[in-house]
């Protein structure tokens, strides 16, 4: 019998509600709009000291480029590219250069929810049943209840970055309606709106909302709507005109050691499925108006009123609440953090910030906001190691803040040094040095056919001479050979070696039919986040 999840009023729940209220106080507090304190710090970076801070990032992370922008007081202090577009060629990044802004798109997501708010044709608290008809998850009465914000928020009670095989490795076949239906065949992990899980699935749909409101894609509703209406020239939801397809940024990353272009991450004229969740296209100087809009709480420097305040509040406020680290308290001062409506909250050193991050193969983001400074910071950058993008945020930001200042290069460093030493001075057990023995491989055609999956669709295992070959069909990037490792187990190694982690596949029976299933578990555990399999139940069909 399959367990129905019910918020539950336990003394858990009532904890929760205390703190929950102690962290309002703490962020309405912070919200005060009319609280300017004499912050008195050491003071921001100058364009040298900026420079000189992005280059050595660059150098140590093996990041190519990178475009960092600041604004505050509806100002821009400081607009600039650093290092070039994509290895290989001298073309420099600049302030116009576009780039992918991964998950940071889910602010543009819900701001366009927040005009169809605004206009009377959508509410947060509206059960998505009546703008999706045939939305549709495991459990029945959760459906009936799962609201608009419920969409935005990652407290469905499904697992962390569910489903994300229907995105990546781009590109795929997936569609909004494979999305949609999907959902129905993903178990629930925890209680409904009870625990935080980050999801991009979930943002896919409520980009659908948007053309069952009113008719028009989401791309092109918020290019409209959003992009044209803040004039923003070179940011772009939908189609990239043929005229601004240049100027482009460059995916990059270590594949086996190497820095090299990851193909299949470039930017493309037509935006992925994924777009709600993660594609949209910008440049750092629209970003920078971007933000500008955000810090004017809907009103852009030029005047246009774009979402009312009320709404800026509302994308602002705690919607489920996340644990503070250590870490966090001993280098932030955090005390709380929270996910809003497309945003990140939490207080550092006894300010609201506001931000995000967008982190895609190639390229990384970064969005940060202090409300009460009426600060904003943006990083773009065309690499893959996150330590580049926060390391400068980080560095950037405190530079405007009372605190101690910090060489946030250096302790990253320092982290990973002090990793690497720990690992290389554990003993190894002396088994794990023999050399591994050879296992004849069972009969191959016994696993070779046609398996299924009620989300994902079919797998292909091919044998290929005296080896099988494990073929996905809408998604073509997941293709490789498999060698035998021991009983029913084999290991796939990825044709295109910018997948990162290859993955193991274990064969046996099915509980429920008896037919041959695959259980697949990735090799590396920190590999590129969206690669997941546990969620697959491969059968054979054929």
């Amino acid at each position: 019998m399959k367990m129905k999840y019910r918020p539950v009023r336990s003394a858990r729940w009532f904890y929760r509600c205390l703190v929950s209220c102690l962290a309002t106080l703490a962020l309405l507090a912070c919200q005060s709009t009319g609280h300017r304190p004499d912050i008195g710090p050491s003071g921001p970076l100058n364009d040298q000291q900026i420079e000189s801070l992005a280059k050595r990032a660059m150098q140590e992370f093996d990041v190519p480029g990178m475009a960092i922008g600041i604004v505050q007081g509806g100002k821009t202090l400081y607009a600039k590219g650093h290092g070039i577009r994509e290895l290989g060629f001298p073309d420099p990044v600049d302030e116009k250069t576009l780039f992918k802004i991964g998950s940071t798109s889910k602010a543009f997501t819900t701001a366009a929810l927040a005009l169809l708010v605004d206009e009377g044709k959508l509410d947060w608290d509206g059960p998505v049943l009546d703008y999706l008809p045939e939305f549709r998850l495991s459990d029945p009465w959760i459906t009936a209840e799962f609201t608009v914000a419920d969409l935005l928020t990652h407290r469905s009670g499904l697992p962390r970055f569910v489903g994300d095989l229907m995105f990546w490795p781009e590109p795929n076949a997936f569609t909004h309606d494979d999305i949609i239906h999907a959902l129905q065949f993903f178990e629930l992990e925890s209680g409904f709106r009870t625990e935080y899980a980050y999801d991009n699935l979930l943002y896919v749909v409520a980009g659908q909302l948007i053309p069952g409101v009113t008719g028009q894609p989401w791309g092109a509703f918020v290019d409209q709507k959003i992009m044209q209406a803040l004039d923003l020239q070179r940011c772009f939801a939908g189609t990239i005109p043929e005229a601004e397809f240049n100027n482009l940024a460059a995916p990059h990353g270590m594949v086996e050691d190497q820095l090299m272009v990851i193909e299949r991450s470039r930017i493309g004229r037509r935006p992925p499925t994924s777009a709600a969740a993660g594609g949209v296209v910008c440049s750092l100087a629209d970003m920078l108006t971007w933000v500008k809009t955000q810090l004017g709480r809907g009103t852009s420097p030029s005047g246009l009123k774009l979402f009312s305040e009320q709404r800026s509040r509302e994308l602002w406020s705690p919607q489920i609440w996340q644990e503070v680290s250590e870490s966090e308290t001993e280098l932030h001062g955090t005390h709380f953090n929270a996910y809003g409506l497309g945003w990140r909250l939490n207080d550092a050193h006894g300010f609201l910030e506001v931000g995000h991050t967008g982190s895609l193969a190639g390229m990384l983001t970064s969005v940060v906001m202090y409300p009460e400074l009426d600060l904003g910071v943006v990083i773009l950058s065309n690499g893959s190691d996150s330590a580049a993008r926060s390391t400068v945020m980080d560095t950037i930001v405190h530079s405007f803040l009372p605190v101690e200042q910090h060489d946030w290069i250096a302790k990253v460093l320092e982290e990973r040094a002090n990793r690497a030493a720990e690992v290389s001075e554990t003993p190894q057990d002396p088994g794990s040095l023999q050399p591994a023995p050879v296992l004849e491989p069972p009969d191959l055609n016994a696993f070779a056919g046609v398996y299924r999956d009620p989300w994902f669709g079919d797998v292909q295992i091919a044998l290929q001479g005296q080896q099988l070959f494990f073929r996905s069909v809408k998604s073509p990037k997941l293709s490789g050979p498999m060698s035998y490792v021991a009983l029913d187990t084999f290991k796939v190694v990825w044709v295109d070696r910018t997948v990162e982690s290859d993955a193991f596949l274990r064969f046996g029976p099915d509980e429920d039919s008896g037919e041959l299933r695959i259980w697949m578990s990735r090799e590396k555990q920190f590999s590129e986040r969206s690669l997941d399999f546990q969620d697959l139940r491969l059968v054979r069909v054929e």
